[in-house]
């Protein structure tokens, strides 16, 4: 009799526990709005945008991954790195305690940011910098261009010889569905090398590579990727370079966020 009730108990208790996981498993396989899936990452299908805010409604929106450029302005939110490097932090990031990264279509790109900063305001949001693999694999099938017509090709350099709002170039997103990670921005990953001092025979497709020799006197060099809006034909998917060190804040240099 023990022995029946302790079963039914364990069955009720095991059914219970399925019903309860089963939901919680499925959310786990899903990504926020601002991201799509790329293997087990949720990487963001925009170039960030960073926007200083103290304001608790729309910092939980942001973190959700659910907030609007209507709602982020609505909220007194203030877009920073548009025209200058104008962000309310040291370049070393210790003190980036209100800049957040936010993944939003049709939105000028945050540049001229170090990589400290870049990596804080991620953090901000509840995400981090990708690594270079990872950067890598969303990147696959972007077109890797030769030409932009200015309209729907990747913005590798015609006019207006600047950069363009996230995801405007409709044919600028890779397999995955992850937009402008070819030319508009350099975009800084997670790693770090020693400083490069070359460019060297491209991997794949001309695309620049500009990862080669080593500097003991510099420091570190972080990497970037993809290229930026002036650099042609030598951007791209397989476009790398590690010339320039974390604390640079460089009109063609962005970044794009993960979770």
């Amino acid at each position: 009799m023990t022995t029946r009730w302790m079963s039914g108990i364990w069955v009720v208790f095991f059914g219970f526990y399925l019903g309860l996981a089963t939901p919680a498993a499925g959310a786990a396989a899903k990504c926020p709005a601002d991201s799509v899936k790329v293997g087990t990452v949720c990487v963001d299908k925009y170039e960030a945008s960073v926007w200083e805010t103290a304001n608790a409604s729309l910092i939980k929106k942001i973190k959700a991954g659910k907030v609007t450029e209507a709602q982020l302005l609505a909220g007194g939110a203030i877009q920073r790195g548009v025209s200058s490097d104008d962000y309310p932090c040291n370049n070393n990031g210790n003190d980036c305690t209100t800049i957040f990264a936010v993944s939003i279509p049709g939105v000028t790109p945050s540049s001229r940011i170090t990589w400290f900063q870049a990596q804080q305001a991620a953090a901000n949001s509840g995400k981090r910098l990708l690594t270079n693999a990872e950067w890598q694999m969303a990147a696959a099938g972007t077109p890797d261009p030769g030409t932009d017509n200015e309209t729907t090709d990747c913005n590798i350099g015609g006019p207006p010889f600047a950069v363009t709002d996230t995801g405007s170039r409709s044919n600028c997103d890779s397999r995955f569905g992850v937009f402008d990670m070819v030319g508009n921005l350099w975009e800084w990953v997670a790693d770090w090398v020693p400083s490069s001092t070359a460019c060297v025979p491209a991997l794949f497709a001309g695309d620049l590579n500009c990862l080669a020799g080593a500097s003991t006197t510099s420091g570190p060099g972080a990497l970037v990727r993809g290229g930026d809006f002036l650099d042609g034909s030598f951007a791209g998917v397989f476009a790398v370079g590690g010339l320039g060190t974390p604390s640079v804040a460089d009109s063609g240099i962005g970044f794009r966020a993960a979770r």
